[in-house]
């Protein structure tokens, strides 16, 4: 009869472990399924995008205009967020551009007229505008650095001789 009653306690024992254990990581399972889901979305997403910058145009020493192609398969649906940068080859000159949503294009700053989605194998033109002390020199070589908000960019090289 003790045997029974000892036999007894230990079923009644493993069952609550058993469920202490279940109730604790199902919870814990589902949060890691999602995260695993939503990183492999964001690394799609990345991988399906591609940008080429097509030309630049420097009209005088402090405006360019650039022309970028989404070549991916993907929409890019954050353009104000991509990241533009503007140096010189021999590395005496590098600026960072914001970007500005006022459409009045003030200094160091880069707009463009592209509302919405960009969609794929659309090219989007680009206006950026130096202050006086971040003019372009000639002849100097440059290059123009796009680079979207996950992380994938072109590089294009310019001669301003103008």
């Amino acid at each position: 009869m003790d045997k029974v009653i000892v036999t007894a306690l230990l079923v009644i024992a493993g069952v609550t472990a058993a469920a202490l254990v279940t109730t604790t990581l199902t919870p814990i399972v589902g949060s890691s399924s999602r995260s695993i889901v939503e990183s492999q979305k964001d690394l799609s997403v990345r991988i399906s995008t591609d940008v080429e910058i097509v030309t630049v145009h420097s009209t005088n020493s402090t405006t360019v205009n650039a022309w970028v192609k989404n070549i991916g398969g993907a929409n890019i649906t954050q353009l104000s967020l991509s990241d533009i940068f503007i140096g010189s080859n021999d590395q005496t000159q590098f600026y960072v551009l914001s970007y500005d949503s006022t459409g009045n294009l003030s200094d160091n700053n880069w707009s463009t007229a592209k509302t919405g989605p960009w969609t794929q194998g659309e090219t989007v033109e680009i206006s950026i505008k130096l202050n006086n002390a971040s003019a372009l020199i000639k002849p100097k070589i440059y290059f123009l650095r796009f680079a979207t908000s996950n992380g994938i960019q072109s590089d294009y090289q310019f001669k301003f001789d103008q």
